[in-house]
């Protein structure tokens, strides 16, 4: 048996990405603020403090003084896997809803700023899956396999095979914040140029179990339920460098470039509960540990105001997949971006009314599609759509809201299974409210 709890644990290991903040590559996440999810493109931005994570070089552009700027994200989400053929054909999905924060702080006295700021980096979420996914479902067609050519070699006839997964449920949750602090300096009414360091403090946690069992004949002491149950966790910290610059060629027209470096992250293992030692056979006990970095990023922007009322903004942002250490695993994908658009339209001198699209292309390469130790079922990597709207509300002087919501539309994927074919599908719609005050 312990060959079959072998496969068991090597499935088990792939449960624990619950990344379910949508926006960004593989590992990195940029939906920071409520002023993104309604444009959905802020990397040239220069008017409120979420800049200090999209363009920390155009702070200096902001009015003198400072400021406090809070971000909450509500995300309910449906991630749904089916299996379309063999026997465990059906539906498995999680609609477990998420919340994200953020907080930005801006201190400008025209030629230098100094800022901080605190958002989601890494994850931003949780999945619950209460009748199994695709990883339960591999693990019990797995386990039946090894099973029962164990009891045909006792010579156990095939009515007495296991033949059903009874139960199984599985849940991950990951989040990662990243504290950032630097400053930003004027050179020029052209150039500002921008230096930050950002600690990241990740963490991961999964929990789930199968059992399988034999419907119709079950053999007392021969056939009886086999249940497996996992439960650990996994953290990790790193700092990486944040450089930006932003340049105005003139009062309607800003480029800006954010270029994040490399943060080096080694998750370290605590096992809380491992009844039948799957874990450990694959090497993994309190202690052990796992390479997954937060690859480098360069984030490009171009925003332009068309009249007084309009501006447009387009953005790129770029993730570096292939040079991170992942444990080998980034061999599996190439680099992925984002790209978009967004348009602002003052709709009176108080009222801002918005609109963005974001292609997100993730880097996933084609051959490795098909492998549940890549593609996580519980979260797949599948390109997407997205398009945020909203807009923003001036009180007063010093007090300003933010709201935005929006949906992402990832692109299904069909994947063939030694156990049947299966589709991958998710959808994630959002919605946001943020508050800025500025101290006179």
């Amino acid at each position: 048996m312990k060959k079959k709890w072998g496969f068991m644990g090597a499935c088990f290991l792939v449960m624990v990405l619950a990344s379910s903040a949508f926006a960004g590559g593989v590992v990195n996440k940029t939906n920071w603020s409520a002023e993104y999810i309604r444009t959905m493109n802020r990397n040239a931005a220069t008017d409120y403090a979420d800049i200090v994570f999209y363009n920390p070089a155009g702070t200096v552009h902001m009015d003198e003084g400072g400021f406090v700027n809070l971000s909450v994200h509500y995300f309910p989400k449906l991630y749904e896997t089916r299996v379309t053929s063999g026997p465990f054909a059906g539906k498995y999905e999680s609609d477990e809803p998420s919340m994200v924060p953020g907080l930005f702080t801006v201190y400008n006295a025209s030629r230098w700023a100094l800022f901080f700021g605190v958002s989601n980096t890494v994850g931003g979420g949780k999945v619950i899956y209460d009748d199994g996914s695709l990883t339960t479902v591999a693990i019990g067609a797995g386990v039946m396999q090894q099973a029962n050519a164990q009891l045909a070699a006792g010579g156990v006839p095939q009515s007495g095979f296991y033949n059903t997964i009874k139960s199984q449920k599985i849940e991950g949750e990951q989040m990662g914040p990243g504290y950032m602090i630097g400053g930003a300096y004027k050179v020029n009414d052209l150039l500002s140029l921008s230096m930050g360091i950002r600690y990241i403090d990740a963490q991961k946690e999964a929990k789930g179990s199968v059992t399988i069992g034999n419907q119709g004949n079950p053999i007392p002491n021969v056939n009886d339920d086999l249940t497996g149950n996992v439960n650990y966790e996994w953290d990790a910290q790193g700092v990486g460098a944040i450089l930006g610059i932003n340049i105005t060629p003139s009062r309607d027209t800003t480029l800006a470039a954010r270029y994040e470096s490399k943060t080096s992250l080694r998750y370290s293992y605590t096992v809380n509960r491992d009844n039948l030692g799957v874990l450990a056979q694959r090497g993994i006990t309190t202690g052990t540990t796992k390479r997954e970095d937060h690859p480098a990023t360069l984030g490009l922007g171009v925003s332009h105001r068309l009249n007084p009322k309009l501006r447009m903004e387009t953005n790129l942002t770029y993730y570096f997949n292939s040079d991170a250490d992942w444990d080998g695993a980034e061999k599996a994908f190439n680099n992925g971006f984002d790209a978009g658009l967004a348009l602002e339209y003052a709709i009176t001198q108080e009222l801002l009314g918005s609109i963005g699209y974001m292609y997100t292309k993730n880097g996933i390469k084609s051959k490795y599609a098909n492998d549940i130790t890549i593609n996580l079922p519980e979260n797949p990597n599948l390109d997407s759509h997205s398009i945020g709207l909203g807009g923003a509300y001036a009180i007063n002087p010093q007090l300003d809201l933010n709201f935005g919501a929006g949906a992402v539309f990832y692109i299904d994927d069909d994947i063939s299974l030694p156990f049947g074919d299966a589709t991958y599908e998710k959808t994630i719609y959002f919605g946001a409210f943020g508050v800025q005050y500025k101290f006179m």
